[in-house]
């Protein structure tokens, strides 16, 4: 992995030369001087339809742009530098706020390393929310999990539905499981 993993925590990194904090990689589109994190429009997920009533989820471009810091975040993590990792994927949410492969990621990480599923119940919730507003109010089609666009819109319904379950919200997260199980 790249030493340029983003988390700039300010901690000296012994695989560096210099100890010092890594520094961060230039984003492609971003704005001149900085200037902030860069947002994704609003409604910057899509719906495809595949063939008969199946469809997948179209991410944003950004998603793309983002790829080596989440899987920086992810070997990070796998290194077991949960803090790190959190710190690696927060930034590639700075490039892209609409992935939910980061999301769940961060979820995940919350749920499993800090025990905190209130915590991951925003990250899970906000992808959730990120794919369910791509689908039009009356949908009745198939969102197939095996299909690898749709797999961490299912990742976020799973992860959602355990961080309900874990602060005594069964109703809800049984409403969950169930419209997994109708999308699949």
């Amino acid at each position: 992995m790249s030493e340029h993993n983003g988390h700039g925590n300010g901690r000296p990194n012994p695989n560096r030369p210099g100890g010092g904090p890594p520094k961060r990689r230039p984003r492609p589109g971003g704005r001149p001087g900085g200037g902030g994190p860069r947002r994704s429009p609003p409604s910057s997920i899509g719906l495809r339809k595949v063939e008969g009533d199946v469809f997948e989820l179209v991410h944003p471009k950004c998603v793309e742009e983002v790829i080596l810091d989440y899987r920086e975040g992810l070997e990070i993590w796998k290194n077991g530098e949960p803090e790190e990792a959190r710190d690696a994927l927060r930034y590639a949410l700075e490039g892209c706020g609409d992935n939910l492969w980061v999301h769940v990621a961060l979820g995940d990480l919350a749920l499993k390393e800090f025990k905190d599923p209130r915590l991951a119940r925003g990250h899970y919730g906000y992808a959730f929310e990120l794919g369910h507003r791509a689908l039009p109010p009356d949908f009745d089609g198939k969102l197939p999990r095996e299909r690898p666009a749709n797999r961490p819109f299912h990742d976020a319904l799973q992860g959602l539905a355990a961080c309900l379950r874990a602060i005594g919200e069964d109703r809800e997260a049984d409403r969950l499981t169930r419209l997994q199980e109708r999308l699949s």
